[in-house]
């Protein structure tokens, strides 16, 4: 669920110098006592989106901390609640084939995806379908990131923890039913438009992104579940709670809570932040 969701060793190679091949979106969101460097992430990917902007690097060497949605380099004895309706007790028969046909193509037990919740459902098949796309959590810029925070000694710090985003996904509406029917009904679009993702993002597309981001909507209750509610809580906590009162920050958040009037830019600069973008992108031939 490229929308938001939690991803999964330690990558020297993506800092190695090599060509510029990935000029992402940067945005500078500040005011006279921060400055936020805020990177969109795609939560798994591959070596060629690397390496990251220069102009994100050079901030990175005067940072103050690392600010991501959730630190999933920390061990967590947090597990999903298992609560029914499961899948098979909230799909309609023509939605439970289609899910059939799909887990067939993806080479994943359709009997385990009927015993589980549907939201969880809907989070299996889209990870498993970037596996499949050879997309690896293990490039999710988020992980990255992390590792190299981490290897610095770099502070990090979360906007929200593993236990909240498990809380998120089980109260969506109906057990995530309408958001797994969505993702059903959509499969042949979910997998183009997740190949055009990444190449998206490589070339800081924004109008492309957009395009992207609005055809990948599920029910009102969802997005605002999934993306808008958590947009304007991170906005709030980064203006005004502590440590976030001075200092310089690079922040990464998945790419989509970045978009539109709604997105973590617009919403800071409600706040009384000055907003910038500070990357220039190029046209993603995709489609």
């Amino acid at each position: 669920m490229f929308k938001s969701i939690l991803s999964k060793a330690l990558l020297l190679l993506p800092f190695i110098s090599q060509p510029a091949l990935a000029t992402p979106i940067v945005w500078k969101i500040y005011d006279n006592q921060r400055e936020f460097y805020v990177l969109g992430s795609i939560h798994a990917g591959k070596e060629a989106m690397f390496p990251l902007p220069d102009v994100f690097l050079e901030q990175w060497q005067q940072a103050d901390a690392l600010i991501v949605e959730a630190n999933i380099l920390q061990q967590s004895s947090v597990t999903p609640k298992l609560a029914p309706p499961f899948t098979h007790q909230a799909l309609p028969e023509t939605a439970l084939n289609q899910l059939k046909h799909i887990s067939k193509k993806l080479n994943i037990s359709f009997e385990q995806l009927l015993q589980q919740p549907p939201w969880l459902t809907a989070v299996t098949l889209q990870l498993a379908l970037a596996d499949q796309l050879d997309l690896k959590s293990d490039y999710g810029i988020d992980y990255v990131l992390l590792q190299r925070a981490q290897q610095q000694q770099l502070p990090i710090l979360e906007l929200e923890s593993v236990s909240q985003q498990f809380n998120m996904l089980e109260n969506l509406p109906d057990n995530g039913a309408p958001m797994l029917i969505e993702t059903i009904n959509e499969w042949d679009k979910t997998q183009s438009s997740l190949r055009c993702l990444v190449k998206v993002w490589q070339h800081g597309d924004g109008d492309k992104l957009e395009q992207l981001f609005q055809e990948s909507q599920f029910d009102p209750t969802t997005d605002d579940a999934l993306i808008f509610n958590r947009n304007q809580r991170w906005a709030e906590t980064l203006a005004k709670t502590s440590p976030y009162q001075s200092g310089k920050f690079m922040v990464v958040v998945g790419a989509f809570h970045l978009i539109g009037e709604q997105g973590l830019p617009n919403l800071m600069k409600q706040q009384g932040f000055k907003i910038e973008k500070i990357t220039s992108g190029t046209k993603a031939n995709c489609k």
